[in-house]
């Protein structure tokens, strides 16, 4: 049996008169604390119904009567406590109005106390006052922790329900009005809406994750799928925005989808992010189409795509690995900035060296990457070259 603090103490005599006295009248204590308690929403709007309230009422009021007059609590009111805190967890009533709820119990019985004491037990009751209160602060912390473990049970399966629904939606890929407008409920959004769709890579899954974090407590609407094993992050995006703001995702590497129009976009957008999570990208941070559409395009390629870089860059794997990667560096440096003095900047290196060395490229390669065509066919065939992400 659960003990408050300082029920090993055996209460005084007056304090167990008085206690009887309340008991002898609890039905009389009951009406008053449900008076008080349908002031407060949502009991006035009967979220819990009136016999279960009722019931709960009493056996509270009479078990913290036990505990502060020390006498035997019977295993009816055992779990109490328990059974009051998962089922405002299951009713939805807010965390803070219960405690709030079960914090009227101090004021009930202390007010009930005071009426029924005689002038010679008031020093008594007055040293009786911790005992109270330890005995409802005491019932108050199970009730909260038994709130909250089943909130977190509700949660759980809420979450759970919510990926079956997104998982279907996925599957049939919108095409079923019903699924999308259960899934719209499901995650609190609208389907007409516009939605940020992102995934991470395998090996990094932990930023989304902490990402979707952050935007869930700055109050945006959040929901974070397993699809393929990886983590796809999906946000609604606020009315009047339409792009994924960049302070979002600043840092966090993913594949980014172009943002989805509405919520029958969304398995589209997915497939997107997982394939763009799935390429290999140099840069920290958010991968969209725009930024590795050279290694969608080998990836997409498959067996061509190596067939292509062979053909493009044997000449390459006949020189040493040094000038190698001297040659690549300068041609991407090149293909970034497009300007020959930005390179030589950036390699700290005179222009000539950058121009001959482009020179040299062109001469293993035939691939002029001063002339667009030629430059997006080496970009393709070095992307075709690189591990995959």
């Amino acid at each position: 049996m659960h003990t408050p603090l300082h029920a090993s103490v055996t209460p005084d005599e007056p304090l167990r008169r008085l206690v009887h006295a309340c008991l002898d009248e609890l039905d009389e204590l009951v009406a008053v604390f449900l008076a008080e308690l349908r002031t407060l929403e949502p009991y006035a709007s009967d979220a819990v119904p009136w016999p279960e309230l009722r019931e709960h009422a009493e056996g509270s009021l009479e078990l913290l009567l036990r505990l502060i007059g020390g006498l035997p609590v019977p295993d009816r009111l055992g779990d109490l406590c328990e059974r009051i805190g998962r089922s405002r967890a299951q009713r939805g009533v807010p965390l803070e109005v219960l405690l709030h709820a079960v914090r009227f119990d101090f004021r009930v019985l202390w007010d009930a106390l005071v009426r029924r004491v005689t002038e010679q037990e008031l020093p008594s009751l007055v040293r009786s006052a911790v005992r109270v209160w330890a005995a409802v602060d005491h019932h108050t912390t199970r009730i909260h922790l038994a709130y909250l473990s089943e909130a977190a049970v509700l949660a759980r399966e809420r979450e759970h329900e919510r990926g079956q629904l997104v998982g279907r939606l996925l599957a049939t890929d919108a095409r079923d009005p019903q699924v999308v407008a259960q899934v719209a409920t499901a995650l609190s959004v609208s389907a007409s809406a516009r939605f940020a769709v992102a995934a991470a890579p395998l090996a990094e899954s932990r930023p989304l994750r902490h990402a979707a974090e952050d935007l869930r407590a700055a109050g945006l609407t959040v929901h974070v799928q397993d699809v393929e094993r990886r983590p796809v992050l999906i946000v609604q995006l606020p009315p009047g925005i339409g792009e994924v703001p960049a302070r979002w995702l600043r840092g966090v590497p993913c594949g980014l989808a172009p943002v989805a129009a509405s919520l029958t976009e969304v398995p589209k957008a997915v497939r997107t992010a997982v394939e763009l999570a799935a390429l290999p990208s140099g840069e920290p941070g958010p991968r969209g189409l725009t930024d590795v559409w050279p290694a969608l395009v080998a990836t997409r390629l498959g067996e061509l795509g190596e067939a292509l870089a062979a053909e493009v860059l044997s000449g390459l794997d006949g020189t040493g690995t040094r000038e190698r990667e001297r040659l690549v560096e300068t041609a991407m440096a090149y293909l970034r900035s497009g300007s020959v003095g930005d390179v030589a900047g950036a390699l700290f290196c005179h222009r000539n060296t950058v121009l001959n060395r482009l020179r040299r490229l062109t001469e293993l390669t035939g691939c002029d990457v001063t002339r667009p065509e030629q430059a997006a066919l080496l970009r393709v065939a070095l992307a075709a070259r690189e591990p995959a992400g």
